[in-house]
């Protein structure tokens, strides 16, 4: 003897068959609950019991007691249930062979069952699949869960001892109907999927599945869920041959129906179209998943950039200062990568986090500044640092950062089937280098090896220059055969931002005539009547940029100014631009001021703030 499973108390139902047996027991009382469930399993048990001298020859379930119990039957206090709803079910177990008296003492396992139950998944259930009786009273809580029409309900009695069924003999069983009511259709809506992308079938290798699980959920109009409900699925594209695994499906109890989406051949975006029939089985009821796009996965060279949140932080002199780097990664036809793409990161000078993450093709790390700054190294290093072009010497604190992340170097296609062909225009790329002297090509030393950071993308120990083939994922068999796609490419792209001097600034004037400057003092720069103008080259201590929030303020006396001072931006490494211009440094920012005599003309002031420090110019007069 043991406790049946649930599993298995259910397939013992289904062999059920009414018969009798006996037990004995002494009367305890009249008790009309279940003490298993602690549930309310109250009634009409009449004045029939067992007396406390009397052997239970006949258990039997039903329903009442006495001249008054139906044998076989349950009670079902509505018989009649709208989609996905409850009903409770009673019943008593009596001695057939004393009037129907209801036992209250003996001990028996009851086990609760239905056809949609059995199902596979249930289509209904109960509050418990099972109980341990004592008291002759029967309790359970039926609940529709997606059964549809007449619902056959048994409850099953066995012999029981201390807990432990005999299941060896069914001793009686009760029966009933449930009608369920079929769900009145409301909506269907799309809940989501696992892949927003997936990777073109020709790649191997794939960065992304090659497959899509979309779900849609079908409810009635009280917003429940619809159960066993039939959907159809469409695509919106089906260019490149992507496809779905099936047609149609039918909804689960939650109301919900999967569609697997299977990648084609190229690029291509479509939306999966989900259809089922109102109640009425004629009007149709639709909704459209979200763009699902059919991609590579790989990041393409056109496709990649960072940025930094400050160009010209006050960091040469200061340590500690964050500047936020951020890397966007799309790839060949411009879609972001996958999330968990990682993209790695050097710098020059100072501290950066080695790698990010994408997430919807973006991902970003901490610069911070520290240590030797550019310009400022042992010569002995042998370390190459920009040359500002006016005076031929080092800049202090331009500061070279790279990204890099694999993927492929990208190509036009002429013939618009997604893929590289032999013959279309490409470019192909060397391995990944941080440029520090923004040469736009890697420096050597005398026996020609690199003298800067290069990545080797191969392991060979040496820099190799871009090949005369394609680097990337997407060619069509001609060209691989052709030796095209024989290896993808690490893609990269570089900023340089200016670690300016905090506290610091320098004012200087220039006057010009024909793309001529001239740098002059205050003392030397005579206004002109009724008008002119003049030039200030705005630096730190270093002939650079000044730092972020660094601001200059021109003010008039007896002259109105056309002028374009104000705050330093932010988003620039302050180099200038010397097109057509003699005369002017390299770097700082350049202020053009206009004046005209607006009433008597006394003086024009200038004036720099940067951090806690404030310079002023002498006044410029007439």
């Amino acid at each position: 003897m043991f406790k049946p499973t649930a599993l298995l108390t259910i397939f013992l139902a289904a062999l059920l068959g009414a018969c009798g047996g006996d037990g004995s027991g002494s009367v305890v009382g009249d008790s009309t609950t279940d003490t298993t469930s602690g549930e309310d399993t109250s009634v009409d048990s009449g004045t029939d019991t067992v007396s406390t001298d009397t052997t239970v020859s006949n258990p039997q379930i039903g329903t009442g007691t006495g001249s008054s119990y139906l044998d076989g039957q349950l009670n079902i206090s509505t018989a009649t249930l709208s989609a996905g709803g409850s009903t409770q079910i009673t019943a008593t177990i009596v001695d057939a062979g004393n009037n129907n008296a209801k036992i209250v003492t003996d001990e028996y396992y009851v086990v609760f069952s239905s056809d949609c139950a059995s199902q596979s998944p249930a289509l209904s259930e109960f509050s418990k699949t099972d109980a341990t009786v004592t008291n002759g009273s029967v309790s359970v809580t039926y609940n529709a869960k997606g059964c549809v029409g007449t619902d056959l309900v048994t409850i099953s009695i066995f012999a029981s001892s201390s807990g432990v069924a005999s299941l060896d003999q069914v001793l009686s069983i009760a029966t009933g109907t449930v009608d369920v009511a079929q769900a009145e259709v409301g909506a269907i809506t799309y809940v989501g999927t696992d892949a927003p992308a997936i990777s073109i079938s020709t790649i191997g290798d794939a960065v992304l599945p090659k497959l899509a699980t979309l779900t849609f959920k079908v409810v009635d109009k009280s917003n429940n869920p619809v159960a066993n409900k039939d959907v159809s699925f469409e695509l919106t594209n089906t260019t490149g041959g992507v496809g779905l695994a099936l047609d149609e499906s039918v909804t689960n109890e939650n109301g919900e129906v999967t569609a697997v989406l299977v990648s084609g051949t190229t690029h291509a975006v479509t939306s999966v179209r989900a259809t089922t029939l109102a109640t009425d089985g004629v009007t149709k009821i639709t909704t459209s998943s979200q763009p699902i796009s059919i991609t590579t996965g790989l990041a393409d060279q056109d496709s990649f950039s960072i940025s930094a949140s400050v160009f010209n932080p006050g960091a040469y002199n200061v340590s500690g200062v964050e500047v936020i780097v951020t890397a966007y990664a799309a790839d060949q036809f411009n879609n972001p990568v996958p999330d968990g793409t990682l993209v790695n990161f050097t710098a020059e000078s100072g501290l950066i986090d080695s790698s990010c993450a994408t997430e919807n093709g973006i991902c970003s790390v901490s610069w911070i500044s520290s240590g030797v700054r550019p310009g400022s190294q042992d010569a002995a290093l042998g370390r190459v640092n920009e040359i500002d072009l006016q005076t031929t010497q080092s800049v202090k604190g331009m500061t070279t950062i790279t990204a890099y992340t694999l993927g492929e170097s990208g190509f036009t296609d002429a013939n618009n089937n997604g893929m590289y062909d032999v013959g279309e225009a490409f470019v192909s790329y060397p391995e990944v280098f941080r440029d520090d002297n923004h040469s736009l090509a890697i420096d050597r030393d005398g026996s020609s090896n690199p003298v800067e950071v290069f990545f080797d993308f191969d392991n060979d120990g040496v820099y190799d220059s871009a090949p005369s083939v394609y680097q990337g994922a997407l060619c069509s068999d001609a060209a691989k055969a052709a030796g095209h796609c024989a290896s993808q490419v690490h893609v990269r792209d570089s900023l340089r931002i200016m670690q300016s001097m905090a506290d610091s600034a320098v004012l200087r004037l220039f006057t010009e005539a024909g793309g001529v400057y001239t740098e002059t003092d205050a003392a030397s720069l005579t206004l002109n009547s009724p008008s002119g103008n003049f030039y200030v080259v705005f630096q730190d201590e270093n002939g650079n940029i000044p730092s972020d929030g660094s601001s200059l303020g021109i003010t008039a006396d007896g002259y109105k100014l056309f002028s374009d001072s104000g705050d330093v931006p932010k988003r620039s490494v302050g180099e200038l631009d010397l097109t057509g211009a003699e005369g002017l440094p390299s770097y700082g920012v350049l202020y053009s001021v206009s004046y005209v005599e607006d009433g008597t003309p006394v003086s024009i002031t200038v004036s720099a703030t940067s951090d806690d420090k404030t310079v002023a110019l002498p006044p410029l007069t007439p």
